[in-house]
């Protein structure tokens, strides 16, 4: 009788309880571990998100931009300004070039690295998103086909047909037998002979 009263008020669940306790030391709750993940994930998903947020910018900011985005405007056109200044100044290009030519060849070597990495990094940007369109482009191939097959049908179904069997049959078949054009037309495509011919 006992037991029974122990099971009736309850010693089962303390039993339980007690079990539960002793197991989480040898083995963490996978609910509490879970919901500590989480809170951690969200804390640092909350720190990147206020770190890469963007401030407010002032005039200095706008200015640095500007600068930035001046590099490969200015190489560009000062390349391709020497060429109508020696054109228009030649005495003075021959004196600069000769002055240029003094400079010594790590000069030249740090000038052609700095140059590379501007122009070099653009051209890597570009060649990504060209990829990025190439694949975007086939990925869409399929599409484009069966639209210029539906063009082609619709502007002129006999062109189109002589060209695709199954096109011919599709069209034959859904154009109806009852006109006597199309249904001569449909089995010389099959290579049967016409009635009459």
């Amino acid at each position: 009788m006992g037991l029974m009263s122990w099971i009736l008020g309850g010693g089962a669940k303390q039993a339980a309880a007690a079990v539960g306790q002793v197991a989480g030391v040898f083995k963490p709750n996978a609910e509490a571990s879970e919901a500590g993940g989480h809170a951690y994930d969200g804390a640092a998903l909350g720190q990147y998100a206020a770190e890469f947020a963007h401030p407010r910018r002032g005039w200095f900011d706008g200015l640095v931009d500007g600068l930035n985005r001046l590099v490969r405007p200015v190489i560009t056109f000062g390349l391709l300004g020497i060429l109508p200044a020696v054109v228009i100044w030649p005495e003075g290009a021959a004196i600069a070039f000769a002055a240029l030519a003094l400079l010594p060849a790590g000069y030249w070597a740090l000038v052609t690295v700095i140059i590379g990495f501007y122009f070099g990094g653009r051209m890597q940007l570009k060649a990504q998103d060209f990829q990025k369109s190439v694949q975007s482009a086939a990925d869409r191939a399929p599409e484009v086909i069966a639209n210029i097959k539906r063009l082609r049908t619709a502007l002129s179904p006999n062109e189109a047909a002589d060209d695709d069997p199954e096109l011919a049959l599709e069209l034959a078949q859904g154009l109806g037998r009852d006109n006597p054009a199309l249904r001569d037309w449909a089995e010389r495509g099959r290579g049967e002979a016409a009635p009459g011919a």
